[in-house]
């Protein structure tokens, strides 16, 4: 870390699994609790930002309604990598899902968190998702 202050990255590691324990239990309050109003998400499944609360609340009843669409979810959290600046923390993980059928699906995750600490509360002000590679792409040419 950092600041090597070890207090802030458990605090912050235990706001990310409450976050997809929250998924796991279809609680999207759950999750905005830990969002800062104005925040945005890139999403691994969606192509456009999310911004804001508004559309935040779009995505997470259509991201309900393909999750109830699967079968049950795994989903394991490694522990995040936290670095902190002040009122500022930067966290860095995988995440490996697996719906069961019907609609199965698995993967794994790389996903950046931007913290601010406002009023002495850890809030997200930015979510990224992205898939992680497997491997370089053939070059056909």
């Amino acid at each position: 870390m950092a600041n090597d202050d070890t207090a802030t990255a458990q605090e912050i590691t235990g706001i990310i699994k409450g976050i997809f324990t929250a998924f796991e239990d279809h609680d999207p309050d759950g999750i905005e609790g830990h969002m800062h109003p104005d925040s945005t998400v890139w999403d691994v499944f969606t192509p456009q930002l999310i911004r804001g609360v508004e559309e935040r609340n779009k995505f997470h009843a259509e991201d309900q309604e393909q999750m109830q669409a699967r079968g049950p979810i795994t989903l394991t959290v490694e522990d995040p990598e936290v670095d902190a600046w002040g009122d500022t923390a930067l966290a860095r993980y995988y995440l490996n899902y697996a719906y069961e059928p019907p609609n199965a699906a698995e993967g794994r995750v790389r996903i950046t968190d931007v913290f601010r600490q406002i009023d002495g509360k850890w809030l997200i002000v930015h979510h990224h998702e992205g898939t992680v590679p497997t491997g370089i792409p053939p070059i056909t040419e």
